[in-house]
């Protein structure tokens, strides 16, 4: 099977605006992240705090009545001292807290929806309590980010498996 000349031009163009395309396009940061909490992280507590408040850098999502956005806070013996008023304003997630007599590391799960959709959840802890034990093995999760090269690699990979279907097609059309 023989490509003509126009065929080619058109290979070529739909090759060079593809791979315009996938040069051209930035990384997204899509996820919102965690950027400052009351109390903070790895924080030492004398008094218990009366609400934890957590702020995103991006604005968080209302769904109304749907439990998108929540906060869990867990004192040292795994008993659960929030309440489920979770309030959003703007980018900020604000729980009240029950009264909580024990003392020791208190673990704080939060799991959120940013205006883009992207549900994104995480912990930290802090202690209440002067000289308690900290909780091992808790620590701050970051979430994984893919390399570009994944990505391009991917786009390559459908692009040829694309140039390979059409080519297979028309040679046995022609045939």
């Amino acid at each position: 099977m023989r490509i003509n000349s126009q065929q080619k031009r058109i290979i070529a163009a739909l090759f060079t605006g593809l791979l315009t395309l996938l040069l051209n396009t930035q990384p997204v940061n899509a996820h919102t992240k965690l950027i400052s909490a009351s109390p903070s992280a790895g924080s030492t507590l004398e008094i218990w705090p009366t609400q934890i408040i957590l702020e995103f850098d991006e604005e968080l999502q209302n769904l109304g009545p749907e439990k998108a956005n929540f906060l869990v806070v867990n004192n040292a013996v795994g008993d659960q001292v929030s309440e489920t008023d979770e309030v959003i304003n703007g980018n900020k997630l604000i729980v009240t807290l029950s009264s909580n007599e024990v003392k020791g590391p208190v673990l704080v799960f939060y799991h959120v929806v940013s205006t883009d959709g992207h549900p994104v959840e995480g912990e930290y802890k802090f202690t209440y309590g002067v000289d308690q034990v900290t909780a091992e093995g808790v620590t701050d999760t970051e979430e994984k980010k893919f390399p570009m090269t994944i990505y391009l690699a991917s786009a390559v990979f459908i692009v040829s498996g694309l140039f390979f279907s059409i080519y297979s097609y028309r040679r046995r059309n022609q045939g």
